[in-house]
């Protein structure tokens, strides 16, 4: 069997070599800045969650069954209260402070 020879040259080969690296780089950007997109929209869902369970809550403690349900959804509420602050740091630390504007505005608790 005879072996075929590349009719590729060495520079070709390093040209080739280049271009695709350079696409290699910008496929990784455009990957990390889906992630990112991802990442945020996914953060964004459980912020919006965990802002609802802050008025749902207090009337679920209201209308509980027994002393001890109350306090455990007492506990939770607080929970879940530190958990919003920790994501409004975290959308504040990566310039994403919008995030909470919308909110506000989606559900009228900006102020005029």
């Amino acid at each position: 069997m005879k072996h075929l020879k590349s009719t590729i040259t060495k520079m070709g080969k390093k040209t080739m070599l280049h271009k695709s690296k350079g696409n290699s780089d910008e496929t990784i950007l455009e990957t990390s800045k889906g992630c990112r997109n991802v990442f945020l929209e996914e953060l964004k869902e459980i912020y919006f969650s965990e802002k609802a369970l802050i008025i749902s809550i207090p009337i679920l403690i209201k209308n509980a069954a027994t002393e001890e349900l109350a306090d455990a959804l007492k506990v939770h509420l607080q929970f879940t209260i530190d958990h919003i602050k920790r994501l409004e740091e975290f959308f504040t630390s990566i310039g994403e402070i919008d995030i909470m504007s919308k909110y506000e505005a989606m559900y009228g608790l900006t102020t005029p």
